[in-house]
Parts: C-alpha cells; sequence; structure tokens
C-alpha cells in the first residue's frame, strides 16, 4: 500500500511537470502591480487578448497600495523565482507618503548573490492614478486632476472617465479588449501629453504606461538583445 501510494506520487508529480507551461523564447517578465485590482485587470486582459505566454508574463498584486509595497513585493519576488529578465512596477503618485522613497529604493538596489533573479527593475507611473492612461483613449487632456472637498483627486479623474466611458468600473476585467479599438489613438495622446508636461515641466495629469503596452504589445517580435528598456524610468 505505501508503495503504490510512493507510486502515485511520482507520477502526478512527473504529470505536473509535463502540465507546467514552457516559456516561449521572448524575454520574461515580472509585472507587480498596486492592491486594486485595476492594473492587474488591465494587464491580465493584454496577455490574453495578445495570447502572451503566461510562463513568460508574471502580472501580480503588490500586497498594498503604497508604492513601497509594490517594490518590496517585487524585490521578494525576484529573489526566489528564477530567470525574470525585466521587473515592471506600476503605482499611482496620488497622495502616496513613499513614492520618493520607492523610486528611490529601485535605483540603489542590488541583487543579493543568492538571488534567484538579477533582473532589470522599472518604473510605470501616473498621476494621479492609472484612470489617466484609460481616459487618453478617448481625448486628449492637461487639465490637472485635484483633491476637492469631498473627493480625492482620483476619484475626480474617475468621475471625468465616466464621462465618457459611463460603464466603467475598477473591477472591468476586459478593460484592455474593451479600449483595443482606441489603442492607437492612447498612444498619441500619451506622448502628446508626455512632450507637453516636458516643455512646461508639468506633472498632473501625467503617465508613462503606454510604454509599457508598447512594450507587451510588441513582445513576441523582441529578441532579448534588441531594443532593451531604460534601467528604470519614472514620471
Amino acid at each position: 500500500m505505501g508503495k503504490e501510494n510512493f507510486k502515485s506520487k511520482i507520477r502526478r508529480k512527473k504529470d505536473f511537470l509535463r502540465r507546467a507551461p514552457k516559456k516561449s523564447p521572448y524575454e520574461t517578465i515580472l509585472i507587480v502591480c498596486e492592491g486594486e485590482k485595476t492594473e492587474c485587470n488591465y494587464f491580465r486582459d493584454l496577455c490574453k487578448f495578445h495570447i502572451l505566454n503566461t510562463a513568460n508574463i508574471i502580472v501580480m498584486n503588490g500586497e498594498g497600495s503604497a508604492p513601497i509595497s509594490v517594490v518590496d513585493h517585487a524585490i521578494e519576488m525576484t529573489e526566489k523565482t528564477a530567470d525574470i529578465d525585466h521587473v515592471m512596477c506600476v503605482f499611482d503618485c496620488d497622495e502616496h507618503s513613499t513614492f520618493n522613497q520607492a523610486t528611490d529604493k529601485i535605483r540603489q538596489y542590488k541583487p543579493k548573490r543568492n538571488s534567484k533573479s538579477k533582473p532589470r527593475y522599472h518604473v510605470f507611473t501616473s498621476t494621479p492614478c492609472f484612470e489617466v492612461w484609460l481616459l487618453l483613449h478617448f481625448i486628449y487632456s492637461t487639465k490637472p486632476f485635484l483633491k476637492s472637498k469631498n473627493k480625492s483627486a482620483a476619484d475626480n479623474l474617475v468621475s471625468h472617465l465616466r464621462q465618457h466611458w459611463s460603464d466603467y468600473t475598477k473591477n472591468h476585467l476586459s478593460l484592455f479588449s474593451a479600449l483595443n479599438e482606441k489603442l492607437e489613438s492612447a498612444f498619441k495622446n500619451a506622448k502628446k501629453l508626455a512632450r507637453h508636461n516636458e516643455d512646461v515641466n508639468s506633472k498632473n495629469p501625467a503617465t508613462n504606461i503606454h510604454e509599457l503596452v508598447d512594450r507587451l504589445v510588441n513582445l513576441k517580435h523582441h529578441e532579448r538583445s534588441i531594443q532593451p528598456l531604460k534601467l528604470w524610468s519614472v514620471i
């Protein structure tokens, strides 16, 4: 009986290894997002839409909404996960006291000797929140979003987004596919906004999420040695 149980366990282990997804030849990316569902839902739907290998693209929550929580979780995961090429930390600038602490930690971070991966780290942010990127699918705007008496800056932005997308909710499971037809407009508007912000030294609204989206959408066409991302980038 004992021998049969042992053999059964061995068979199950072999079956699991056979079923485990194999990586594709393109780079392996870990995306760590804030605690809200929005960002994770968006990037998971992007991967599903473009049939990106889930063994290559890992999307997870950062165990908290504070930027430093996202960064700490990203570092923890790469230290115990092998063969990660890039780590993408995605978080908002809205009223976060640890924003500078988080970006500084990434710039100064040096992997431990026994770390399973030694990837390149990147920061992708939005001011005041991720919905800036979603809004840019509909309109180009440089209007700053600020805190009001009863609403945060992020809440005011979401209200503005719903003027253009009435059924938007933060837990929408098909964000990317729902907006895919407007993606080229979003890229154009995001690049235009980035140029405007640089010209006038503005940071609200702002986002560089389009750089990450572009990378993922074209991932299958990139070789590992071609067009490397900058070591880190931040709004």
